[in-house]
């Protein structure tokens, strides 16, 4: 990547960091109550699918603390230092937004507001806003998409799309939720990648 190509996706990064907590704060007063009606319409549909669906618990995993930090790993272990300290930093940085968040909205989980469908994992107490999978796996989809070839955008987009899917599906989170869960992803990996640049192709 040339000089001015990285200069110009620095200036991008910027800007995807500043919009997506500019739009994070504009969600942030729908989070205060229980869902409305057309947000609880949306999540009838995705969790009152009668059928499991077990292969939605692959893209959840990616939503997982576990992932960042293996990825950090990688990064060292392949001397791809920018990828090794932004994943490393990453995790800390989601994890403080995300309780800090969580202690202010205090949004019950869908099991709390109704009875919804539980699968899995899905937890019946606590803070549902934001959804830290959904925050986890979209800062790694932000954070390892300069070291892919540009076809993968698509697929990485799916990826997050279907990890936030897998969270409304089982019952964990509302739609809002998830929302706010990938507008924090994309803020922190965009930070991120601002702060500490991109690898040299």
């Amino acid at each position: 990547m040339s000089g001015t190509r990285r200069a110009r996706r620095r200036g991008t990064d910027a800007l995807l960091a500043l919009a997506a907590g500019v739009l994070s704060t504009a969600v942030l007063p729908l989070a205060v109550d229980d869902p409305r009606r057309s947000e609880r319409r949306i999540f009838d549909l995705a969790n009152g699918i009668e059928y499991e669906l077990p292969v939605l618990r692959i893209p959840q995993q990616l939503g997982t603390p576990w992932l960042l930090p293996a990825m950090s790993a990688f990064g060292f272990w392949t001397h791809r230092p920018h990828l090794a300290v932004s994943a490393a930093l990453a995790l800390p940085m989601e994890k403080g937004l995300e309780v800090g968040i969580k202690n202010l909205t205090r949004r019950r989980r869908p099991a709390q507001a109704g009875d919804p469908r539980l699968r899995d994992d899905a937890p019946d107490e606590g803070p549902s806003y934001p959804s830290g999978h959904a925050a986890i796996a979209t800062c790694a989809a932000v954070l390892v998409e300069p070291y892919l070839p540009p076809y993968a955008g698509p697929a990485l987009l799916a990826t997050v799309g279907l990890t936030g899917y897998a969270r409304v599906h089982q019952g964990a989170h509302f739609p809002i939720d998830v929302l706010a869960g990938v507008l924090m992803g994309i803020g922190a990996g965009s930070l991120l990648n601002y702060v500490f640049g991109l690898p040299p192709r």
